[in-house]
């Protein structure tokens, strides 16, 4: 397993994303798109640009995201305050469909775990190493946390936070969920929020691995994505993202099309490191699927030389490192769900 070797400074994710309710973009959000594209391509270190499967929940419309890693916080607002892209972010209209959440995490609350040295998302923003000894079994993430032993990483939140979205499909004859109008700008959060993002690629499996997944693993991989989706507000998920990169092709036919593409990453935000931590344990499905997939997988098994690449990133963020806002956007789009509750939320 490897890792990579972040700067001892913050460091910056900038999530953006454009939503297009009914599935297609009309022409407005279309030219926002390729607009927005157009500005932040060739800035960061690394940009992901996927597409979500829903906007505020899975069950309606799309979203286009960009992920964009920056290997600091000057770097980003370097860019952020340029005239071109203030007057854009400015100027967009109120129902423009429009997001960002900038999280500005401490390297110290954050780890980056990869099957391969080639490096993936976070692993884009330091020289990867051998994790060694630090993979493979339960707490592990936790233990790749430089600040693990000084600070607990507790949510500050004492309740469950539940959060407000519409559960409504377009195949139950609405045209399109509810847009709200005007913007959401969000800087009020609990400590120790845990980003979570993982990412599996297959473009470049053989047939015997493919064949071997097919049989062994992704009906189980499937029912435990679906698990995470469905799961209450007790599990500690805020929120949850299927995307999936369109121009690498489809793996596999058939349904969630998230998980029918080569390239496919799921981005959630937990109550903290332990919720995240607890439900892994308790989902009787992903303890037999972790355990037969590091028998296949894992530094003995008959698979170790594959060609799947499968990365994780862990981040637990404090109130502060938090920036997010919604414009014009689907009701209960991201934290926007809890915008209405702010006391209890934070």
């Amino acid at each position: 397993m490897w890792s990579a070797k972040l700067a001892d400074k913050p460091f910056v994710y900038s999530i953006f994303g454009i939503q297009y309710p009914t599935g297609n973009p009309t022409s407005v959000q279309e030219a926002l798109t390729e607009e927005f594209d157009s500005l932040i391509s060739g800035h960061g270190t690394h940009i992901e640009r996927l597409i979500q499967d829903g906007c505020a929940t899975p069950s309606a419309g799309k979203s286009h995201v960009w992920i964009a890693y920056w290997t600091s916080s000057e770097e980003y607002q370097k860019w952020w305050t340029r005239d071109d892209v203030s007057q854009f972010w400015a100027s967009l209209p109120s129902d423009a469909g429009m997001w960002r959440e900038v999280l500005t995490p401490s390297p110290r609350r954050s780890q980056y775990g990869a099957n391969k040295n080639e490096p993936s998302g976070l692993g884009n923003l330091g020289e990867r190493f051998d994790i060694g000894r630090k993979s493979g079994y339960w707490g592990c993430y936790r233990h790749r946390l430089a600040d693990h032993t000084s600070d607990e990483m507790v949510s500050s939140a004492k309740q469950d936070l539940e959060p407000r979205r519409p559960l409504s499909k377009l195949s139950a004859g609405i045209s399109s969920p509810e847009i709200r109008p005007g913007r959401v700008h969000m800087t009020h959060f609990p400590n120790n929020i845990c980003f979570v993002v993982e990412g599996q690629d297959h473009s470049a499996i053989t047939t015997e691995e493919k064949k071997l997944w097919v049989e062994n693993f992704d009906e189980s991989v499937s029912r435990w994505m679906k698990d995470l989706m469905e799961a209450g507000p007790e599990s500690g998920i805020l929120d949850r993202r299927m995307c999936y990169e369109r121009d690498s092709g489809l793996f596999l036919e058939g349904e969630p099309q998230a998980l029918r593409y080569n390239k496919k990453v799921q981005l959630f935000y937990f109550k903290d490191l332990r919720h995240f931590e607890k439900i892994g344990r308790q989902n009787k499905g992903h303890v037999d699927l972790r355990k037969r997939f590091l028998e296949a997988y894992g530094s003995d098994g008959h698979m170790m030389n594959g060609n799947l690449s499968l990365w994780v990133e862990t981040t637990v963020l404090k109130a502060d490192e938090m920036d997010c806002e919604y414009v014009g956007c689907v009701d209960g789009t991201g934290f926007m769900a809890f915008s209405s509750d702010l006391d209890n939320f934070a």
